[in-house]
């Protein structure tokens, strides 16, 4: 499903990754394990096509896609800072990224609204993000790549602000892509998300090195993604009544 070669990546003269392997078959789960700063999330911007690596090549499916200008279709990525847009709602952040991948409206709200009400958070649907814990925030925005129906599931930390009853709910969730025939790579901080993959990748022993050299990997945004366009068009679209709700104010407490 995914094969990467000689993965070197360095930013501003600093070397965060280098002579990298990754090979992830259909049907199979990998864990990328390391410290803070060890490159994790570089990885795995490079390995879903958010960011060119300085050198190594990237395949999915048999396809070279290093380089490649269009989005990769078939692949969802979960970000480590969830990419959800604020104003919208737990719906619409879905809604905006099934449309994205091709779907008509009316199925794309299906599909959302089946994506929240599978992770338990069907009464959230209609909530702005901004309401939500970040445990919930962190569902919406497994269930928005999950929503899309990924060939390949790309995650960074998915787990990290989740109670074991939902980590294991969004674990298995995850993991079904695989089941299903696809494959999944998740970047964790913890044990047990790791011992459930079929394989980890421990990016210490991967570069060769014990200690990071790097401490503040790239700060993926929510407009980087091929779907952002379409952000804009649903915003545009709310009634003014709701673009101007109250609780959107700037006082508003966490």
């Amino acid at each position: 499903m995914l094969e990467a070669r000689g993965i070197r990546y360095v930013r501003e003269g600093q070397t965060i990754l280098d002579g990298v392997d990754v090979t992830v078959p259909a049907g199979g789960s990998l864990a990328i394990v390391g410290p803070s700063g060890s490159g994790k999330t570089s990885l795995l911007a490079i390995l879903s096509g958010l960011a060119p690596p300085t050198a190594g090549e990237v395949y999915v499916a048999g396809e070279r896609r290093t380089g490649s200008p269009a989005p990769w279709a078939g692949v969802s990525m979960v970000l480590q800072g969830y990419g959800l847009v604020s104003l919208l709602t737990a719906a619409e952040n879905i809604e905006v990224a099934v449309r994205a991948a091709g779907r008509p409206a009316r199925e794309a709200q299906a599909a959302a609204a089946a994506a929240l009400e599978d992770l338990g958070l069907g009464p959230h649907a209609g909530q702005i993000v901004e309401e939500l814990s970040g445990g919930q925030q962190q569902r919406v925005a497994v269930a928005r790549a999950l929503a899309r129906q990924p060939r390949l599931l790309i995650a960074d930390e998915p787990t990290a602000e989740l109670d074991l009853a939902a980590r294991t709910i969004v674990l298995d969730r995850m993991l079904g892509v695989a089941a299903r025939g696809g494959a999944v790579i998740l970047a964790t901080h913890d044990a047990e998300v790791a011992d459930r993959c079929d394989h980890v990748l421990d990016l210490r022993v991967a570069v060769g090195r014990l200690d990071p050299v790097h401490r503040g990997e790239d700060d993926l945004h929510p407009w980087t993604h091929p779907w952002a366009d379409l952000v804009f068009r649903v915003f545009r679209d709310r009634p003014p009544a709701e673009r101007d709700r109250p609780d959107l104010r700037q006082d508003q407490q966490p």
